[in-house]
């Protein structure tokens, strides 16, 4: 009996065992599954949103960091002036204008949209007249003085003037009239840019730099006010007697034709500008002086002869 009962305990331990193993096996050779969070994707919708339009703000042109209607006028300027001055230039372009009476220092009108000194042309030839003019009321200069012209001085195209030559101070003057760059670059060596320079200082134009040669698009740089203070000094007599000054104006009333701003002005006019600037002094009912800048042009003429009207009938 006893040797059944270890029997059967030795059997149900084998199978035990058989079982144990077998189960073992099983789990070794099972594979681990890791199940990681289920992705979750945002339904897009079919319809496309409208997005608002931005409305644009309209910038006024600008010249360098100042506003075209950033309007200034000096204290003391004449209101009726300024209004009309306003009125012709209107806010699309920069502008500086200047406008004196001659016979009254109270009624003047200075309006602008840009303070700083620019890039000019053939209006520069005005300082280099009066200077040479001045040299020869020095005596420094005379009427027999001869300027020997050099490779430096020569413009390109020119077939007016030959290197090593000498020309007489008046000839070269006259070509330099002209818009002849030789002959102004020959006659600024001569004189010398400080005593050039140092005469538009006295004139009242301290914004005003002269080029070293007349070359390119700008012989300088100026402004409005500063081309009104040199005019306005010509005809009160600074810098240059009257003798000296009469003749810097002759010189200005024959080339007043071709300076459009003038046109149609009736009167004594002498005047001198390029494509940018344009100055005058006007003798008719009322004398005054008018200078003007502009990134465009096209309003000059209209300013001249609304000015030219405003000074009529106030001298009626």
């Amino acid at each position: 009996m006893k040797h059944k009962i270890l029997i059967g305990s030795i059997i149900s331990t084998l199978l035990a065992f058989i079982l144990y193993t077998s189960n073992m096996r099983r789990v070794e050779n099972a594979q681990l599954k890791i199940v990681g969070p289920t992705t979750s994707k945002v339904k897009k919708s079919k319809k496309k949103v409208k997005e608002p339009k931005i409305k644009k703000v309209k910038e006024p042109r600008v010249n360098s960091i100042e506003y075209s209607n950033h309007v200034k006028a000096k204290s003391g300027s004449n209101k009726q002036l300024v209004k009309m001055i306003k009125k012709v230039m209107g806010l699309d372009d920069s502008y500086q204008v200047a406008v004196q009476d001659l016979n009254n220092s109270s009624h003047y009108a200075v309006v602008s949209n840009t303070a700083k000194a620019h890039d000019a042309k053939d209006v520069m030839k005005l300082f280099l007249l009066i200077a040479l003019y001045e040299q020869e009321q020095k005596g420094k200069i005379g009427s027999k003085t001869a300027i020997k012209i050099k490779k430096a001085d020569k413009a390109k195209g020119d077939g007016m003037f030959q290197v090593n030559m000498a020309y007489g101070v008046a000839y070269l003057r006259e070509a330099m009239l002209k818009n002849n760059k030789t002959a102004s670059n020959a006659l600024i060596r001569k004189i010398g840019i400080k005593n050039i320079e140092s005469v538009a200082k006295i004139m009242g134009a301290d914004q005003t730099t002269i080029a070293k040669r007349f070359t390119g698009d700008a012989y300088g740089k100026t402004t409005a006010n500063d081309l009104a203070k040199t005019m306005i000094g010509l005809y009160q007599g600074r810098v240059l007697n009257r003798q000296y000054a009469s003749k810097v104006l002759s010189a200005l009333a024959k080339s007043k034709e071709r300076i459009k701003m003038v046109k149609g002005i009736n009167g004594g006019v002498y005047a001198t500008g390029d494509d940018d600037f344009a100055t005058a002094i006007v003798q008719g009912k009322g004398n005054y002086c008018i200078a003007v800048w502009s990134s465009n042009n096209k309003n000059f003429n209209k300013l001249a002869k609304n000015v030219n009207t405003w000074f009529d009938k106030k001298h009626k």
